[in-house]
Protein backbone atom coordinates (compact mmCIF):
# COMPACT_ATOMS: atom_id res chain seq x y z
CA UNK A 1 0.00 0.00 0.00
CA UNK A 2 1.32 3.59 -0.76
CA UNK A 3 0.89 6.79 1.48
CA UNK A 4 -1.71 7.78 -1.34
CA UNK A 5 -3.77 4.52 -0.74
CA UNK A 6 -3.53 4.63 3.04
CA UNK A 7 -4.77 8.57 2.74
CA UNK A 8 -7.86 7.51 0.54
CA UNK A 9 -9.03 5.14 2.30
CA UNK A 10 -8.72 6.93 5.62
CA UNK A 11 -11.68 8.95 4.26
CA UNK A 12 -14.00 5.76 3.55
CA UNK A 13 -18.01 6.96 2.87
CA UNK A 14 -19.60 5.54 6.04
CA UNK A 15 -16.38 7.31 8.36
CA UNK A 16 -16.74 10.60 6.98
CA UNK A 17 -20.89 10.19 7.11
CA UNK A 18 -20.58 9.03 10.89
CA UNK A 19 -18.75 12.15 11.59
CA UNK A 20 -21.70 14.38 10.32
CA UNK A 21 -24.30 12.86 12.00
CA UNK A 22 -22.16 13.19 14.85
CA UNK A 23 -21.75 16.82 13.91
CA UNK A 24 -25.65 17.03 13.25
CA UNK A 25 -25.90 16.41 9.78
CA UNK A 26 -26.48 19.34 7.81
CA UNK A 27 -24.10 17.67 4.69
CA UNK A 28 -24.01 14.58 2.70
CA UNK A 29 -20.41 13.04 2.15
CA UNK A 30 -20.52 13.06 -0.98
CA UNK A 31 -22.05 16.56 -1.99
CA UNK A 32 -18.36 17.23 0.83
CA UNK A 33 -15.94 15.32 -1.63
CA UNK A 34 -18.05 16.99 -5.25
CA UNK A 35 -17.34 20.73 -3.47
CA UNK A 36 -13.73 19.68 -2.96
CA UNK A 37 -13.43 18.36 -6.17
CA UNK A 38 -15.61 21.41 -7.77
CA UNK A 39 -12.63 23.50 -5.90
CA UNK A 40 -10.28 21.69 -7.60
CA UNK A 41 -11.07 21.45 -11.19
CA UNK A 42 -11.98 25.48 -11.14
CA UNK A 43 -8.54 25.75 -10.55
CA UNK A 44 -8.21 26.36 -7.21
CA UNK A 45 -6.44 25.20 -4.36
CA UNK A 46 -7.35 26.90 -0.97
CA UNK A 47 -5.51 24.85 1.68
CA UNK A 48 -6.83 22.66 4.46
CA UNK A 49 -7.58 25.34 6.87
CA UNK A 50 -9.76 27.36 4.26
CA UNK A 51 -11.41 23.62 3.39
CA UNK A 52 -12.01 23.25 7.19
CA UNK A 53 -13.63 26.18 7.44
CA UNK A 54 -15.95 25.69 4.71
CA UNK A 55 -17.01 22.47 6.05
CA UNK A 56 -17.82 23.75 9.43
CA UNK A 57 -19.90 27.03 7.51
CA UNK A 58 -22.25 23.91 5.75
CA UNK A 59 -22.52 22.63 9.46
CA UNK A 60 -23.68 25.69 10.65
CA UNK A 61 -20.17 27.22 11.77
CA UNK A 62 -19.65 24.25 14.20
CA UNK A 63 -16.57 23.89 15.29
CA UNK A 64 -14.80 21.01 13.94
CA UNK A 65 -12.67 18.50 16.50
CA UNK A 66 -9.86 16.84 15.82
CA UNK A 67 -11.09 13.47 14.38
CA UNK A 68 -13.26 14.99 12.13
CA UNK A 69 -10.91 17.73 10.92
CA UNK A 70 -8.20 14.55 10.19
CA UNK A 71 -10.81 13.12 8.18
CA UNK A 72 -10.74 16.40 6.14
CA UNK A 73 -7.45 16.78 6.27
CA UNK A 74 -6.89 13.39 4.27
CA UNK A 75 -9.65 13.74 1.75
CA UNK A 76 -8.56 17.35 0.99
CA UNK A 77 -4.61 15.99 0.39
CA UNK A 78 -5.86 12.31 -1.25
CA UNK A 79 -8.12 13.75 -3.77
CA UNK A 80 -5.73 16.59 -4.65
CA UNK A 81 -3.03 13.57 -4.96
CA UNK A 82 -5.23 11.87 -7.46
CA UNK A 83 -6.41 14.62 -9.46
CA UNK A 84 -2.79 15.93 -9.73
CA UNK A 85 -1.65 12.14 -10.56
CA UNK A 86 -2.86 12.28 -14.35
CA UNK A 87 -3.62 8.61 -13.96
CA UNK A 88 -7.29 8.77 -14.01
CA UNK A 89 -7.28 6.91 -10.20
CA UNK A 90 -9.58 9.14 -8.96
CA UNK A 91 -12.62 8.05 -7.13
CA UNK A 92 -15.91 9.53 -6.41
CA UNK A 93 -16.91 9.34 -2.95
CA UNK A 94 -19.96 7.42 -2.96
CA UNK A 95 -21.84 4.65 -1.00
CA UNK A 96 -20.21 0.93 -1.13
CA UNK A 97 -21.30 -0.94 -3.78
CA UNK A 98 -23.06 -3.83 -1.10
CA UNK A 99 -25.43 -0.54 -0.78
CA UNK A 100 -28.90 -0.35 -2.44
CA UNK A 101 -28.57 1.08 -5.55
CA UNK A 102 -31.50 4.32 -4.73
CA UNK A 103 -28.85 5.22 -1.96
CA UNK A 104 -25.36 5.25 -4.13
CA UNK A 105 -28.39 7.21 -6.90
CA UNK A 106 -28.78 9.52 -4.86
CA UNK A 107 -25.15 10.07 -3.59
CA UNK A 108 -23.79 10.80 -7.34
CA UNK A 109 -26.84 13.47 -7.25
CA UNK A 110 -25.23 14.76 -4.10
CA UNK A 111 -21.85 14.40 -5.46
CA UNK A 112 -22.84 16.34 -8.34
CA UNK A 113 -24.65 19.07 -6.87
CA UNK A 114 -21.35 19.47 -4.56
CA UNK A 115 -19.64 19.88 -7.62
CA UNK A 116 -21.44 22.89 -9.14
CA UNK A 117 -21.49 24.57 -5.90
CA UNK A 118 -17.80 24.16 -5.58
CA UNK A 119 -16.56 24.99 -9.26
CA UNK A 120 -19.12 27.59 -9.62
CA UNK A 121 -17.86 29.56 -6.48
CA UNK A 122 -14.23 29.33 -7.71
CA UNK A 123 -14.73 29.87 -11.35
CA UNK A 124 -17.02 33.06 -11.56
CA UNK A 125 -17.25 34.29 -15.23
CA UNK A 126 -14.35 32.97 -16.73
CA UNK A 127 -14.86 32.17 -19.94
CA UNK A 128 -15.57 28.07 -20.32
CA UNK A 129 -14.70 25.76 -23.36
CA UNK A 130 -18.08 24.18 -24.85
CA UNK A 131 -16.81 20.48 -23.45
CA UNK A 132 -16.43 22.11 -19.98
CA UNK A 133 -19.79 23.90 -20.09
CA UNK A 134 -21.32 20.64 -21.81
CA UNK A 135 -20.34 18.76 -18.42
CA UNK A 136 -21.51 21.41 -15.75
CA UNK A 137 -24.90 20.89 -18.05
CA UNK A 138 -24.96 16.81 -17.55
CA UNK A 139 -23.87 17.35 -13.99
CA UNK A 140 -26.95 19.56 -13.57
CA UNK A 141 -29.28 17.04 -14.96
CA UNK A 142 -27.41 14.06 -13.10
CA UNK A 143 -27.81 16.55 -9.35
CA UNK A 144 -31.11 16.04 -9.80
CA UNK A 145 -31.65 12.61 -10.57
CA UNK A 146 -35.26 11.30 -8.85
CA UNK A 147 -33.62 7.53 -7.57
CA UNK A 148 -36.21 4.49 -7.41
CA UNK A 149 -36.33 1.25 -5.93
CA UNK A 150 -35.00 -0.80 -8.42
CA UNK A 151 -31.89 -3.01 -8.13
CA UNK A 152 -32.19 -4.63 -11.67
CA UNK A 153 -29.02 -5.25 -13.50
CA UNK A 154 -29.84 -3.26 -15.96
CA UNK A 155 -30.46 -0.28 -13.30
CA UNK A 156 -27.23 -1.06 -11.84
CA UNK A 157 -25.12 -1.27 -15.17
CA UNK A 158 -26.53 2.21 -16.39
CA UNK A 159 -25.95 3.67 -12.23
CA UNK A 160 -21.84 2.36 -13.10
CA UNK A 161 -22.00 3.89 -16.47
CA UNK A 162 -23.32 7.39 -15.23
CA UNK A 163 -20.63 7.03 -12.37
CA UNK A 164 -18.06 6.07 -14.62
CA UNK A 165 -18.68 9.04 -17.12
CA UNK A 166 -18.92 11.38 -13.73
CA UNK A 167 -15.58 10.05 -12.56
CA UNK A 168 -13.88 10.97 -16.46
CA UNK A 169 -15.63 14.46 -16.55
CA UNK A 170 -13.82 15.30 -13.69
CA UNK A 171 -10.54 14.24 -15.11
CA UNK A 172 -11.69 16.18 -18.41
CA UNK A 173 -12.40 19.51 -16.31
CA UNK A 174 -9.65 19.23 -13.40
CA UNK A 175 -7.62 18.90 -16.95
CA UNK A 176 -8.55 21.54 -19.19
CA UNK A 177 -8.97 24.04 -16.30
CA UNK A 178 -6.14 23.69 -14.73
CA UNK A 179 -3.89 23.28 -18.12
CA UNK A 180 -5.33 26.57 -18.84
CA UNK A 181 -4.55 28.43 -15.50
CA UNK A 182 -0.78 27.25 -15.93
CA UNK A 183 -1.23 28.70 -19.44
CA UNK A 184 -2.60 31.92 -18.62
CA UNK A 185 0.34 31.74 -15.52
CA UNK A 186 3.50 31.27 -18.03
CA UNK A 187 1.87 33.93 -20.52
CA UNK A 188 2.03 36.47 -17.67
CA UNK A 189 5.33 35.66 -16.56
CA UNK A 190 6.56 36.05 -20.18
CA UNK A 191 5.32 39.11 -20.33
CA UNK A 192 7.65 42.27 -19.75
Amino acid sequence: MTNNDAAIEAVAFDELADRLVEMGGGSHPSELHGILCGTFAAGSQPGVETWFRQVAGLLDDQELDSRFQDVLSNMYQGTLQQLDQSDFSIALLLPDDEEALEQRTEALGYWCQGFLSGFGEVIGNKSLSEAVEGVLSDFSEIAQIQPEPDDSDESERFFMEVSEFVRMALITVFSEVTSQEKKKGSEKKTIH
